[in-house]
C-alpha cells in the first residue's frame, strides 16, 4: 500500500473511532413502583467549626450585628439540613464555656442562632478530654437552659486514631463513653449520643470492642470516609470508591449484628460525620468538577443504604499551601460556592424522598431515582466518564410520563443551570437524553393525566393601596404579594376607632390574566364588607363579589372565571383594629387551567 495512502487510512481510521466513541448509548431502567426506602431530610447535613471566625466575626451580643449574612444565606439556600458542630478532631480540644475562647469564634449561642436562621437541626461532638460533667453542663445550657433543643450528640471524634487527643482502647473507650451518656441522659433523656467507630482497617476488632462493653448504651453509630490519601488525588480512584463506602458501611452493620440484639443493630442509625474526597491537606480535586460528581454519588449511595443522617466536610475550610478547599463555599470572604456547593440544592431541590429502583448498564453512569408522591419522577444522572458524552435510553415501569418534563444540569460550565424541555425525548414509557461527559443531570416528569396545583398569578404583582401605615417600613402594599407570611399591606394606622374608614388595596397584572378564585390572607385587621372588583384597563370596573359579613383569617373567594389586568378590593367597613384593614397575602388563582411541565 502506498505510503501517503496508508497514513490517510490509518488517520481515518482514528477519526471515526472518535467519532464512534464520543457518545456511548447507555440503557437506564426506573421502577417507580419499587420503593427501596425513604430519604430521610438530615442526609444533607454539613460540618461548621468553632474556628471558622468569618461567620460570627465578633462578640456574640454583636453577632447580629457583624454575622455574615451571605454565607447564612448561602447555607439556607444551599438546602443543608443540619450543622454539625464544634469541627472535627478539634472536638476533642474544645472546651465550650471557657472564658478564654476567643470571641471571634463561634460560640455555642452562635451556633443555635446559625441552626434557627437557616432552619437546620443540631449536632455536637463533646469533648472526650473533658469530664462527664461538662458534657452534661452542655446539654443542659442547650436544652434546658436556652431551649436549642439539640437532639443529636457524639462523644468525641476518632477516638479510634492515633492522631486523636485522647486516643485509648476501645475498652477504655466505651468505659468512658458510658459514664459520659450516663450524665448527659440525666439531664435530658430525649437526646440520642453516638459513639464514633472505625469502619475497616480495623486488625484489633475497635469497633466490635466497644459495642461489645457500651452497645446497651449506644444510639447511634458514626464514621468518616476520605477515600483518597493526600499523596494521591486521583479522579479515577475518587470516582471508584462508592463500591469501597458500600462495603465498609455493611461492615459496621454486620458488627451491629453480631454484637447487639437483632432489632437494635437492624435499625441503629449509622451516621457519615465527615466525607469529602481527600484525607488531609487538600489540593485542586476538592474544587473540581470531579469532586462534585463524587459528592452526588456518595450522596445518592448513602440513601439507597439507609444512612439518615450525614455531614459534609465543610462549609469553610482552606488549604492554600497545596491550592484545595474542603469547604462548598470559599474562605476569603466572598463565600464563592464551589462545584460541590451546587449538588446539596439540586438534591434537596429536586430529588424526592420516596427512593425507589433504577439500574444502569455502564458503570461510569450512576443513577438515583425518587418520587415526590405519586405524581412526580425525579432521576438524577452522574456521567463519570471524562472523555465521553453518553446517549440515554431510559425505560420506565410504572410511571406514564406527560409529554413534557424539565431538566437541570451541573458540569464544570453550567452551575445547576435549568435546560430547555425539549432536552428530554419523552415515549409513553420512556424517555431519552443526552448525558454530556463529567455532568449532572436532574431530570423531573409528571405523570400523564395528573394536574400541578395552580399557581399564584398575583405573586410579586405590581401592588398599590390608598393608604398604608408609617408605623413600620414593611407595611406597604407590596408586602401583601411578595409571598412571605410574616410581611403585610396594613392601611393608615388609627385612621378610625371603629373601622368605618374606606380604604382600598389593588394589584396590577402586567397583562389580562384569567383567574377565578382570590384567597386573602388577613392580619389582625380585616375587612367585614368590602367588593372586589376587576378591569381590564384600569379605567372601567366590573364587581365579581361583595362580602358582607367578612370573618378574616384566610377567606377563599370563588367566583365565574374572569379576565382582567387589575384587581381592586375596596373596603367599606373593617375591624377594630390599628390598621383597619391589613393583609399578610393576596393571592389569585386559576383552578380551571390544566397546568403541567
Amino acid at each position: 500500500m502506498n505510503g501517503k495512502i496508508r497514513i490517510l487510512f490509518i488517520a481515518l481510521n482514528v477519526f471515526l473511532s472518535v467519532c464512534f466513541i464520543k457518545s456511548q448509548t447507555v440503557t437506564v431502567t426506573v421502577d417507580a413502583k419499587k420503593e427501596i426506602g425513604r430519604v430521610n431530610p438530615l442526609l444533607y447535613g454539613i460540618n461548621v467549626a468553632r474556628w471558622d471566625e468569618g461567620i460570627f466575626p465578633d462578640s456574640t451580643k454583636d453577632m447580629l450585628l457583624t454575622c455574615d449574612r451571605d454565607a447564612i444565606r448561602k447555607v439556607r439556600d444551599g438546602g443543608f439540613t443540619l450543622l454539625k458542630y464544634p469541627g472535627g478532631n478539634d472536638a476533642d480540644h474544645y472546651v465550650w464555656n471557657d472564658p478564654n475562647n476567643s470571641a471571634g469564634e463561634m460560640d455555642t449561642d452562635e451556633y443555635a442562632a446559625f441552626l434557627k436562621a437557616v432552619g437546620a437541626e443540631g449536632f455536637i461532638t463533646v469533648n472526650f478530654n473533658e469530664s462527664p460533667a461538662l458534657a452534661a453542663e452542655w446539654v443542659r445550657y442547650c436544652n434546658k437552659e436556652k431551649g436549642y433543643n439539640i437532639k443529636y450528640w457524639e462523644v468525641g471524634d476518632e477516638q479510634w486514631g492515633t492522631w486523636a487527643r485522647g486516643h485509648t482502647t476501645p475498652e477504655k473507650y466505651a468505659e468512658r463513653f458510658i459514664e459520659f451518656v450516663k450524665a448527659m441522659k440525666a439531664v435530658d433523656s430525649t437526646i440520642s449520643v453516638a459513639a464514633n467507630v472505625k469502619p475497616s482497617d480495623d486488625p484489633n476488632d475497635w469497633t466490635y470492642r466497644v459495642l461489645k462493653t457500651a452497645g446497651k448504651y449506644i444510639d447511634m453509630v458514626t464514621f468518616t470516609f476520605y477515600p483518597l490519601p493526600n499523596t494521591n488525588e486521583n479522579e479515577d480512584s475518587l470516582l471508584t470508591s462508592t463500591t469501597r463506602f458500600r462495603h465498609e458501611y455493611m461492615t459496621i452493620r454486620n458488627v451491629l449484628r453480631a454484637t447487639l440484639p437483632e432489632e437494635k443493630a437492624d435499625t441503629m442509625w449509622i451516621i457519615n460525620v465527615g466525607y469529602n474526597s481527600i484525607s488531609g491537606y487538600p489540593g485542586p480535586i476538592t474544587l473540581s468538577i470531579a469532586n462534585a460528581l463524587w459528592t452526588a454519588d456518595i450522596l445518592g449511595t448513602m440513601a439507597e443504604l439507609g444512612t439518615q443522617v450525614a455531614c459534609f466536610w465543610a462549609l469553610h475550610n482552606t488549604y492554600p499551601p497545596r491550592g484545595g478547599d474542603y469547604g462548598v463555599l470559599s474562605a476569603d470572604g466572598r463565600n464563592i460556592p464551589s462545584y460541590s456547593y451546587y449538588v446539596f440544592p439540586l438534591y434537596t431541590h429536586l430529588f424526592g424522598k420516596i427512593l425507589v429502583e433504577s439500574l444502569s448498564s455502564d458503570p461510569n453512569v450512576s443513577v438515583y431515582a425518587s418520587r415526590f408522591g405519586d405524581d412526580t419522577l425525579s432521576v438524577i444522572f452522574i456521567n463519570k466518564d471524562p472523555r465521553n458524552d453518553k446517549e440515554l435510553r431510559v425505560s420506565l415501569r410504572g410511571f406514564d410520563p406527560s409529554p413534557t418534563g424539565r431538566i437541570w444540569i451541573l458540569d464544570a460550565k453550567r452551575k445547576l443551570q435549568r435546560l430547555p424541555g425539549t432536552q428530554i425525548r419523552i415515549g409513553q414509557t420512556n424517555f431519552s437524553l443526552h448525558l454530556p461527559k463529567y455532568s449532572i443531570v436532574a431530570v423531573q416528569l409528571l405523570r400523564a393525566g395528573a394536574i400541578l396545583p395552580p399557581v399564584n398569578i398575583a405573586l410579586h404583582a405590581r401592588a398599590s393601596a390608598s393608604s398604608y401605615s408609617l408605623t413600620d417600613p414593611y407595611f406597604g402594599p407590596q408586602s401583601a404579594v411578595d409571598g412571605k407570611l410574616h410581611t403585610r399591606w396594613a392601611s393608615a394606622a388609627w385612621a378610625s376607632k371603629d373601622g368605618s374608614d374606606q380604604q382600598w388595596f389593588q394589584i396590577d397584572l402586567g397583562i389580562p390574566k384569567t383567574f377565578n378564585r382570590i384567597v386573602i390572607r388577613w392580619a389582625k385587621g380585616y375587612g367585614t364588607e368590602y367588593t372586589i372588583a376587576v378591569s381590564v384597563d384600569g379605567k372601567r370596573w366590573n364587581d365579581v363579589l361583595k362580602q358582607s359579613n367578612g370573618k378574616g383569617k384566610v377567606e377563599q373567594l370563588d367566583f365565574n372565571p374572569v379576565t382582567a389586568r387589575y384587581i381592586r378590593l375596596h373596603g367599606t367597613k373593617g375591624s377594630k383594629a390599628i390598621s383597619t384593614y391589613s393583609i399578610y397575602e393576596f393571592e389569585v388563582y386559576n383552578t380551571h387551567e390544566r397546568r403541567s411541565f
